[in-house]
């Protein structure tokens, strides 16, 4: 996307599908209220991203965190059918300015984006699951123990944790992705050096039952098993998160990913 001061992805040539995982923040809410932030990215940003090339975003759906007190409380997900889309000069020159913006922008004077890209791996559904977006998204992303292998850890997740997480009420699919890359801010010298989990899981809920009435989800589920408790506290990091839908954009009755599913 067009922004000289944020990196852009300059890697071997991707292929395959994948999401683009991007939460924000307003900076600057006396200057750039909720409203106006809301009116710019979704009658603005969005269609300018899907607009960009035929068949390089296909959809988009935008959520707000149920933890009141989340730091970044807005969750944008994107569906990539071929990842190779981020190297496009479409995808680079998207614009980040627009006259409902303060000043024209650009929109990172008054908010933060933490834009990741993520390759999918693999995914698991229940009988009941259907096309499109749930009511409730619990989005976990981990960092493991530098002493944890990719196998040990994958392991972990396709014995053990799928399996907890696949019996709490409502549960329809759950979604596996890997890090491809996260843009940095080139006038915050520590951006770069802020742990960005590798791993990320995308499960999805068809009721808010198992949200908190707080709203905040600390560990899931909560209730883990001994080599899941192992896992999570050795972990580098982990920041999970539940969200509620607000809306979807373009094929809106989409998967993430157009895959063979598997059952637990």
């Amino acid at each position: 996307m067009a922004n000289p001061n944020r990196t852009d992805y300059e890697g071997p040539e991707l292929s395959g599908p994948g999401i683009l995982w991007i939460n924000s923040k307003i900076t600057d809410p006396a200057t750039l209220p909720v409203d106006k932030f809301t009116r710019w990215y979704e009658d603005v940003h969005i269609p300018d991203i899907i607009a960009a090339r035929p068949g390089g975003i296909v959809a988009s759906w935008r959520y707000r965190c149920t933890d009141a007190g989340r730091a970044a409380p807005f969750l944008a997900v994107y569906k990539c059918p071929d990842m190779g889309f981020i190297q496009s000069t479409e995808f680079k020159s998207i614009p980040m300015t627009h006259p409902t913006l303060p000043g024209n922008g650009p929109i990172h004077r008054y908010a933060d984006f933490d834009a990741r890209f993520y390759k999918h791996v693999e995914t698991w559904s229940s009988p009941d699951a259907t096309d499109g977006r749930t009511a409730t998204l619990i989005s976990e992303a981990i960092e493991p123990a530098t002493n944890l292998s990719a196998d040990a850890f994958n392991a972990w997740f396709r014995t053990e944790h799928i399996k907890e997480v696949a019996t709490r009420p409502g549960w329809r699919r759950t979604s596996r992705f890997e890090l491809v890359f996260k843009k940095e801010n080139k006038d915050d010298p520590d951006s770069a050096a802020t742990i960005t989990p590798y791993y990320l899981a995308m499960h999805e809920f068809a009721s808010t039952e198992v949200v908190p009435a707080s709203g905040i989800v600390g560990r899931f589920p909560a209730q883990l098993t001994t080599a899941s408790t192992a896992v999570l506290d050795g972990a580098r990091r982990v920041d999970v998160a539940a969200f509620s839908i607000l809306r979807g954009f373009g094929d809106v009755g989409a998967r993430w990913v157009d895959t063979d599913e598997k059952r637990v």
